[in-house]
């Protein structure tokens, strides 16, 4: 018999489809038998095989169906309706995180736009909805074990509370990427809070005159400039299309570490408030100190700063409803004369949706946990590249 179907194509097909007709009908045997007689003849195509399973499901043989379901697998890894099957199989043996792992693999195989047959989409949409209802299941369990540690605000249970949310598929892991310079086993951290400085309250204070400033240079007409400019003799990088683009502009009261002398004259308070600070003082690169515009619908794209051994600090002047800016998992929005500090190190981009200028103040600190001889080391390594003048631009 094995050889006649081995031979005879028309034979087989029929054979086939008696035995399609058995799983129609639910008469597991009778499907078991054709299935079985045509994988013995040759014909052991995956879909033949799963086919077979089926018909040993039907007729209660779990253990045979598996079998059949693992070596179809074990030839094609990737086999969605295999997946789909071996995650069944695991549902109702009651092996919940094996069938969770499979039907994860199952829906980590479609391709994007990938035309499926009906019974598979509906397959699928049951994967997706047990998937997410064990995600739902462990993450309450998680918060369930861990809501005792979680009741106090201070940075250890900020550190506890992101990694159960990390644990729990909730949040990314953004580390710090800086384009030039990398000093390691500073903790990684999106934002910093304005309680942590001693230094933030009495800035914060000098705001209405800072502000004052700011809105005096506004109506003077400053030159603002595009915060992404062409330079001589380098090639132009255009950042995500913002090469020249007033949209995203700047009036510097420090650049490039030295105090520009014209804007620093007109704001005699912002530079008091500021030489209070402990700004960074690297090579040729920082402080940076700037009033940092963005005009309507401006967005920044996401993107690392140079360095992690220096925070980034906005002080929000003029700053319409909805301006926001996102580092890492988080999105904050501006708040006037609320110091917002965080690491630009970590991707990070900003948006102003509104119909209205936004203008904060841009300054750069010291990471706290830098001791003053690493900051000196950090500034003299700088100081040698920037004197090193073979080295090609950062």
């Amino acid at each position: 018999m094995s050889a006649d179907l081995a031979r005879n194509r028309s034979a087989a097909e029929e054979l086939a489809k008696t035995g399609v007709d058995a799983l129609r009908r639910g008469d597991g045997k009778a499907a078991r038998d054709c299935f079985t007689k045509l994988v013995d003849a040759g014909h052991a195509a995956p879909a033949m095989r799963l086919m077979l399973a089926r018909a040993h499901a039907i007729s209660g043989d779990s253990d045979a169906e598996a079998r059949v379901i693992d070596e179809v697998l074990e030839a094609d890894p990737a086999n969605l309706r295999g997946l789909l099957m071996r995650a069944d199989c695991h549902q109702r043996a009651g092996d919940i995180r094996a069938a969770t792992s499979f039907y994860r693999s199952a829906l980590e195989v479609i391709k994007p736009g990938e035309p499926l047959p009906p019974d598979l989409a509906e397959e699928l949409n049951k994967a997706r909805a047990f998937v997410a209802e064990r995600a739902q299941e462990f993450s309450d369990c998680i918060e369930q074990a861990t809501q005792p540690l979680l009741a106090d605000t201070g940075s250890e249970a900020i550190r506890l509370r992101h990694a159960v949310d990390m644990l729990a598929g909730k949040r990314e892991i953004f580390p710090q990427q800086p384009s030039v310079f990398y000093v390691p086993y500073l903790e990684q951290r999106q934002f910093f809070e304005r309680e942590e400085f001693a230094w933030a309250e009495t800035f914060e204070a000098a705001t209405p005159a800072i502000r004052e400033e700011l809105v005096r240079l506004l109506e003077d007409e400053a030159p603002f400039r595009p915060y992404i400019e062409a330079e001589k003799n380098r090639p132009h990088r255009n950042f995500h299309g913002l090469l020249d683009d007033p949209s995203w502009s700047a009036l510097y009261l420090w650049k490039d570490g030295a105090l520009v002398e014209d804007n620093a004259a007109r704001c005699p308070e912002t530079v008091e408030a500021l030489e209070k600070l402990p700004l960074s003082h690297i090579g040729k690169r920082t402080p940076s100190v700037l009033f940092s515009m963005l005009r309507p619908g401006a967005h920044i794209p996401a993107h690392h700063g140079m360095l992690n051994c220096r925070l980034i600090c906005h002080l929000p002047l003029i700053v319409p409803p909805g301006c926001w800016l996102r580092v890492g998992n988080e999105k904050r929005e501006w708040e006037p004369g609320k110091l917002m500090i965080f690491d630009d190190s970590i991707a990070h981009e900003a948006m102003n949706p509104s119909d209205e200028t936004r203008v904060i103040l841009l300054f750069d600190v010291w990471r706290p946990e830098l001791s003053q001889r690493e900051r000196e080391a950090v500034s003299t390594i700088f100081d040698a590249i920037d004197r090193f003048s073979g080295l090609p631009d950062a």
